[in-house]
């Protein structure tokens, strides 16, 4: 176990949306919910834990191999970067396991 996956998927997506140097990132706790904001003023719900849209652009990005384990286990998110070995998260969430493997990159 790491220590983000004792987080909620909001307390995941936020730390997501705070690595964002251009401040794009509309929080509401209460309601725990997060806006991306656009150029144009409109804003799009961001919730990578859950959305494809939000987490395969950065599963991309970043190289994160994902694959499926079991049914018991569910899915496995995998970083095989050689500067510091192998780092890999499971999850019966798709995006939740890619999204917890990305925060545990940026520990590194």
């Amino acid at each position: 176990m790491n220590k983000y996956t004792e987080l909620s998927d909001f307390e995941i997506n936020r730390r997501i949306a705070e690595m964002d140097t251009k401040n794009r990132y509309v929080y509401f706790e209460k309601e725990q919910t997060i806006f991306r904001k656009f150029n144009n003023g409109q804003t799009q719900k961001f919730n990578p834990c859950n959305y494809p849209n939000d987490i395969v652009p950065i599963i991309i990005d970043k190289k994160i191999s994902m694959y499926f384990i079991s049914d018991d286990i569910g899915w496995a998110a995998r970083d095989s970067n050689t500067d510091y070995g192998e780092l890999e998260c499971t999850d019966k969430n798709y995006c939740r396991a890619a999204s917890i493997l990305f925060l545990l990159m940026k520990d590194i």
